[in-house]
């Protein structure tokens, strides 16, 4: 038998266990993931950490607008009204800085009095009486260049400690050799069987700069000061079979994290923004930048040069005994 018809026919065989796991997975996602929403505290907290790092990010934007946000915070205080309203516990991390970063936003639009604000201030304050607020949980840090990078050189505890979600450039150009530097730190980043499937697209030219971002849906307020965008895929030609279906991910995922921990070694400002989109925008972004349909796109990293001074969310973690199970 001819080897390209054997090949084919084995592609045949192996289709309908294919498909018969993407609808495994498929329907795991269904099951378990807050598409269809439901009480359970797992997807409430995990709803209301989205919806709090919403408003601690626009606190941190370069120029934050007095009053923004009111729709997402009223989700937000409806959210944790619901989730205490149902018994589970407020002291785990996540609403502690849900909290916090209420207690930030109406300090910083302490003038603002219109009728909706105030409506929110008084349901915000029920849930925030009740509470001691801590400084460490959530809201923003000000910071200034040389502090953000004062650990770039340090052991890799503090150094990893030290990489925050930069959204306040400056209109420095950054050095397209640095980017290249990064990315070949990042070539270490292990992939199954050494097949190193990620790629990179630097996008230098502002037209695309900004054509790309206006594609995605989380640079809103700082997008316009970024310098270049950097873009993570992961070709699917080098993986095979069903085991494979998802390993695009993990190895462009692992190369993304990578990568952005090279951005912050290099002394650059670096955001990532989630390529969390539908098929529309993925095939308009592909037909704008020349991307191939083999590859599956990771992320989109926002980067440019540190300002003298900058703000960042605090983006609070998990304490390790909330993720930990030794078994």
């Amino acid at each position: 038998m001819p080897k390209k018809l054997f090949v084919t026919i084995k592609a045949l065989r192996d289709m309908p266990k294919i498909m018969n796991n993407y609808n495994y997975d498929f329907k795991r996602y269904l099951k378990y993931s807050s598409s269809v929403a439901d009480n359970q505290r797992i997807k409430l907290e995990a709803q209301i950490t989205a919806k709090y790092h919403v408003i601690e990010k626009g606190l941190s934007m370069p120029k934050p607008r007095v009053g923004f946000g009111k729709d997402k915070v009223s989700l937000l205080i409806s959210l944790l009204e619901r989730y205490i309203g149902l018994g589970y516990s407020t002291e785990t991390t996540q609403i502690k800085a849900a909290v916090k970063v209420l207690f930030e936003y109406f300090e910083f639009n302490d003038g603002v009095n219109d009728d909706h604000t105030l409506k929110l201030k008084i349901r915000a304050n029920n849930l925030i009486k009740n509470y001691k607020v801590d400084d460490n949980v959530g809201g923003i840090v000000i910071t200034n260049r040389e502090e953000f990078l004062a650990k770039t050189n340090d052991n890799f505890k503090e150094f990893a400690f030290s990489r925050h979600s930069v959204r306040n450039f400056s209109d420095k150009p950054v050095d397209l050799n640095l980017l290249i530097e990064a990315i070949e730190i990042a070539q270490k980043t292990p992939s199954v069987c050494n097949r190193q499937s990620s790629r990179v697209y630097i996008i230098k030219d502002k037209e695309k700069v900004k054509e790309a971002l206006s594609l995605q849906n989380g640079n809103r307020g700082f997008g316009h000061l970024i310098d270049k965008v950097l873009i993570v895929t992961s070709d699917l030609n080098a993986f095979k079979g069903l085991i494979e279906r998802n390993q695009s991910f993990i190895d462009g995922g692992m190369y993304s994290m990578s990568l952005l921990y090279a951005l912050h070694y290099q002394g650059l400002g670096a955001c990532a923004l989630n390529w969390s989109v539908g098929k529309g925008k993925d095939i308009k972004l592909r037909k704008a930048l020349g991307i191939q349909g083999s590859e599956n796109i990771m992320m989109m990293i926002g980067v440019g040069n540190l300002p003298d001074k900058l703000s960042i969310p605090i983006s609070k973690r998990k304490d390790i005994n909330e993720i930990t199970t030794i078994i």
